[in-house]
């Protein structure tokens, strides 16, 4: 059997090495032109679904390196209003030496991509696929194409093997914007910052209705590129960032990190402080989007898993994780034999539990209405 998966972020990987663990004939094909082409950086929660998905599914030695480039992990979610002033907390056990309960994504998708150097294909743009009763012809950007037995669209929320699949699937942009940056975790911000922001996924709530999240992301063994950082995060709508999308995505990161600072200069002075010791140039911006309802369809030998047939927003943490979950039951319905559609139905119902939770609980955080 050979297997085609399109795009190597988080599940994509994770699919690719089950079915090299198991022999198959997988290849990867992703448009960025190198590993190191997306290394911003920015922390993900990993949940015990999502563990237990890894356990599953990754080879000792990939498994291992995924421990040993891990966060350190939290015990604590946390709110705050923009003064600081707590609004509620919630204390976790602390887990075990060997947990992965947060990862930082680049270092996360390197670990991932251990042992796949003959699998892994950079700078191809897919653009097309015919199936046919033997098999699926894919095609590319470059002129190229391949003929494999099974292809796999974990190619995310913009999806172009989904675009063909099901060219109706309507993704949703639920009118809320982010700025992601990071504060590189210094002995100084260690002793400015509140000890919860460093043991764990922190949110203040401005009285605007903007928000600013912070999350620790402590190496066990950081990358080469940086070192342990604060993840920041800036949420509003257009109008409170008071920046429309053309110019919002049009900025430099230097730019993005400014309007950041300029639309916290009336927040807590910890707040403030923090944000100043942040690098300009790791700021990005980014725009959340949902499907309502999780897709369903007819194909033996085209599949899709993560965001590219349940994007959701992060307000419930389970995007990563659920595209774990695919990964795993993929795979397990690829080696087996089992057929396609049963995977499907699966996935469909689980991510539809995962779609629904983040779609109330970013109704809730984000103060929003997200139309059906």
């Amino acid at each position: 059997m050979r297997v085609a998966i399109m795009g190597a972020g988080i599940g994509g990987l994770t699919l690719a090495q089950g079915l090299l663990k198991a022999g198959v004939d997988v290849t990867v094909y992703e448009r960025d032109p190198s590993p190191q082409h997306r290394n911003q950086g920015y922390r993900i929660h990993i949940s015990p679904v999502g563990e237990e998905a890894l356990a599953a599914t990754l080879p000792s030695a990939v498994r291992r390196r995924v421990i040993a480039t891990a966060t350190q992990p939290g015990d604590l979610v946390a709110g705050f209003d923009h003064q600081l002033d707590s609004q509620f907390e919630q204390v976790f056990p602390i887990a075990g030496p060997d947990a992965v309960t947060s990862v930082d994504r680049y270092a996360f998708r390197r670990a991932l991509m251990t042992g796949l150097d003959d699998v892994l294909r950079f700078g191809k743009q897919f653009t097309s696929y015919a199936e046919g009763q033997d098999g699926v012809e894919i095609s590319f950007a470059d002129g190229s194409s391949a003929a494999v037995d099974v292809l796999v669209g974990a190619d995310g929320v913009g999806s172009v093997v989904r675009s063909q699949l099901l060219p109706d699937f309507d993704v949703v942009d639920i009118g809320v914007r982010c700025v992601y940056g990071k504060v590189p975790v210094t002995p100084e911000v260690r002793a400015l910052a509140p000890e919860a922001f460093l043991r764990g996924f922190c949110y203040a709530s401005g009285p605007t209705g903007l928000g600013v999240a912070f999350a620790p992301t402590l190496f066990r063994e950081p990358p080469a590129e940086y070192g342990d950082y604060l993840m920041a995060v800036l949420v509003g709508t257009n109008s409170l960032l008071d920046a429309s999308d053309d110019e919002l995505f049009g900025m430099a990161a230097p730019e993005l990190w400014s309007l950041f600072t300029r639309s916290v200069t009336d927040w807590h002075p910890t707040i403030r402080a923090l944000i100043a010791r942040g690098e300009p140039d790791a700021a990005f911006p980014i725009t959340l989007r949902t499907c309502i309802t999780v897709p369903t369809w007819t194909s033996a030998r085209v599949t899709l898993l993560g965001d590219a047939v349940h994007p959701m927003t992060p307000a419930a943490g389970a995007g990563a994780n659920t595209a774990l979950w695919d990964a795993a039951r993929l795979t397990q319905a690829l080696i087996s034999g089992e057929d396609l559609a049963i995977y499907q139905q699966e996935m469909v119902a689980n991510g539809q539990k995962a779609v629904t939770e983040s779609l109330q609980n970013a109704e809730r955080m984000f103060n929003v209405t997200i139309a059906a």
